[in-house]
């Protein structure tokens, strides 16, 4: 939605540049404060042990650690 919005010049964003790029490549989009960056966003994920967790509960966790990469915090 923001980005569509931005396109369509309703104002500026904050959104990941993998969100955007294309929208940058082709000039619907240029940035307009090249210098600032929102920063990092930290996310923690808390699930219960493995024994009696749901299979497809699992599943969610091994794509996200596989998209996002595991993070600090303890190894079960």
């Amino acid at each position: 939605m923001l980005l569509g919005a931005a396109e369509a010049g309703l104002g500026i964003t904050c959104l990941p540049a993998d969100m955007c790029r294309a929208s940058m490549d082709d000039g619907r989009l240029v940035r307009v404060l090249p210098e600032w960056e929102a920063g990092q966003v930290t996310t923690s994920l808390v699930m219960p042990h493995r024994r009696g967790q749901l299979p497809a509960v699992r599943a969610v966790v091994e794509c996200l650690v596989e998209m996002f990469g595991a993070g600090e915090g303890p190894a079960d």
